[in-house]
């Protein structure tokens, strides 16, 4: 078992390790799950950390919405979320 749970959503071929549970849509061998939007396999407040690089801004405002809720359902209380977007102010 896992000391933390650690997500990068959205991650291509990027490998962070085992220490992380790695989702993506691609076809890659360290993939764990394919759906970003749907963490339906993680339990409420199981996670510890998510990390998610130039996905978030494919998704339209209420999609957005959706998205951001889905995440929050599987964070810890005081979990973190990370994003990064091209320009965060356009979204």
């Amino acid at each position: 078992m896992k000391e933390k749970t650690n997500l990068h959503l959205g991650c291509g071929r990027r490998n962070f390790g085992k220490d992380w549970i790695h989702v993506d849509g691609g076809n890659y061998e360290h993939l764990e799950y394919e759906s970003i939007t749907s963490l339906s396999w993680a339990k409420d407040n199981s996670v510890d950390l998510i990390y998610a690089s130039h996905v978030f801004e494919y998704f339209d405002r209420e999609e957005a919405i959706n998205v951001l809720a889905e995440w929050h359902r599987v964070l810890k209380p005081g979990a973190i979320l990370r994003i990064a977007v091209p320009d965060f102010e356009v979204l």
